[in-house]
């Protein structure tokens, strides 16, 4: 029951003009990402579609790589299968990835970004809360297909401020490794009658110190009816 009791803070908190019903949200963003500590960040322009009722999304970004040169990427979890690609210009392939650690990869994304599709915090099917801790939700997805684990941290008004700690494969060469992965939302702001963090970054939690490779702003967000 406190994880239920949490959940409905976090629902309250995210929907202060009451409950509303639709099939998923959009949003657009701006950022930027680097693949490294000492290599440089780059900027890009992106928007995210998510399902209403699961952990299914869509993110298109085109990321600047040089001056006048951009790659656009498709970063995807639908239907139980993950998938990445980038095209420099839109049609050379520099990038593609897919399979059973891409899966798990995609699915954890899908199941961290719930603060942008915040209705789903609550009797959505496929999910289960329990108290991780003081202010400590954690959040399984499993559809018989699919299961994905996370932790949130929620403060007293019902905010998701990050902690969104979990495993997550990571590409180091030709392997793939569970590493520590976690993220951080904050600047909350009401969009169509969502309340949802409009700042966000991620951070993989590496041996010699937080690495964080990307860090987004969300500058639009619109409920689909």
């Amino acid at each position: 029951m406190q994880g239920l009791a949490l959940v409905e803070q976090i629902r309250r908190f995210a929907m202060p003009e009451g409950v509303i019903e639709c099939r998923g949200t959009w949003l657009r963003q701006r950022g930027e990402m680097r693949f490294a500590r000492d290599r440089p960040w780059l900027p890009f322009e992106a928007e995210q579609w998510f399902e209403g009722s699961g952990i299914d999304f869509r993110w298109h970004a085109c990321v600047r790589i040089a001056p006048f040169v951009s790659a656009r990427v498709v970063d995807s979890f639908l239907q139980g299968r993950g998938e990445l690609t980038a095209r420099v210009l839109g049609i050379i392939p520099v990038a593609r990835s897919s399979g059973p650690a891409t899966d798990r990869g995609e699915a954890l994304r899908g199941l961290a970004e719930l603060p942008w599709r915040p209705f789903v915090f609550g009797d959505a099917k496929s999910f289960t809360w329990e108290m991780a801790g003081p202010n400590n939700l954690h959040a399984t997805f499993d559809d018989g297909r699919t299961r994905a684990s996370c932790d949130f941290e929620v403060d007293n008004e019902g905010q998701v401020l990050g902690g969104v700690a979990a495993a997550r494969p990571r590409t180091v060469g030709k392997l793939v490794v569970d590493t520590p992965w976690s993220g951080v939302f904050r600047e909350y702001q009401v969009f169509d009658g969502l309340r949802v963090p409009t700042m966000a970054e991620a951070i993989w939690d590496l041996p010699d110190g937080p690495f964080t490779y990307w860090r987004g702003q969300v500058t639009d967000l619109r409920a689909l009816r």
